[in-house]
């Protein structure tokens, strides 16, 4: 199967129809939260106004804008995929805030989202999906949180890592937690360290990691490669899914 990213502009997503998108895959958006000035505030005019006075809310202008990018962004790649305008979108939050369509009549349509910095990582599938994206950058006590959200296993395989790897093992694996945690849509009652996911083997990073929830229900993770100094995870429920990936040019 062909997991390479392409790269698709603005422009060509909003005038042409989004990618087919097969029962058996999820669509990976890669996007800047950093639009110029004119296309920030094109994706500010697409917001409800709860989203505007949300937006609002933020004390830092930053933030702010990150946050009317990201759900404009979202709107308008929705939009594309359910052929509506990005204003008409709208959305309810499950018990524990996992943002879903209102109307799930619609294509049955799932997605997710997570952002890091100034990247945003949206997936698109037509069965519940997690997603997670981290910027390597972020500076951690990586021993400390790793015992926290791993799982005895994990943790003792964990302290065996060498220094040079600890980073990106730390992220890898955080990555995995936290896709499989927003699938489930709950997985983060129970906390990360009952999620048994890493550090299976020498070659866990390129292998699919399966669990099977409280309710006898399978799913599956797995590490989506971005670019030098990103880790991302994907999850869903069933092993039979694979992905494709898009850069977005939202200039």
């Amino acid at each position: 199967m062909n997991t390479q990213w392409s790269v698709i502009d603005h422009q060509h997503l909003i005038l042409e129809p989004a990618p087919a998108l097969a029962a058996d895959e999820a669509h990976l958006w890669l996007a800047s939260l950093q639009p110029p000035v004119e296309r920030l505030a094109a994706l500010a005019a697409t917001l409800t106004v709860d989203e505007r006075e949300r937006a609002m809310r933020f004390r830092f202008p930053e933030h702010r804008d990150r946050f009317i990018a990201g759900r404009g962004l979202l709107r308008e790649l929705l939009g594309a995929y359910l052929d509506q305008p990005a204003a008409f979108i709208r959305f309810s939050h499950g018990p524990r805030g996992k943002p879903t369509l209102t109307d799930q009549r619609i294509n049955k349509l799932h997605f997710n989202l997570s952002h890091s910095s100034d990247r945003v990582l949206y997936a698109i599938a037509r069965r519940e999906v997690g997603v997670d994206v981290e910027t390597l950058d972020r500076r951690l006590d990586y021993a400390a949180v790793a015992e926290r959200i791993c799982a005895s296993r994990e943790w003792a395989a964990f302290q065996g890592v060498s220094p040079e790897q600890t980073r990106e093992m730390f992220f890898a694996c955080w990555t995995r937690k936290e896709a499989v945690a927003k699938a489930i849509g709950d997985g983060l009652a129970t906390g990360l360290s009952k999620l048994d996911l890493c550090f299976q083997d020498s070659n866990w990073l390129m292998q699919r990691a399966r669990l099977v929830d409280a309710s006898n229900r399978e799913w599956s993770v797995l590490n989506v490669p971005i670019e030098p100094g990103w880790t991302a995870a994907l999850a869903a429920p069933g092993v039979d899914w694979h992905w494709r990936g898009w850069r977005w040019n939202i200039l």
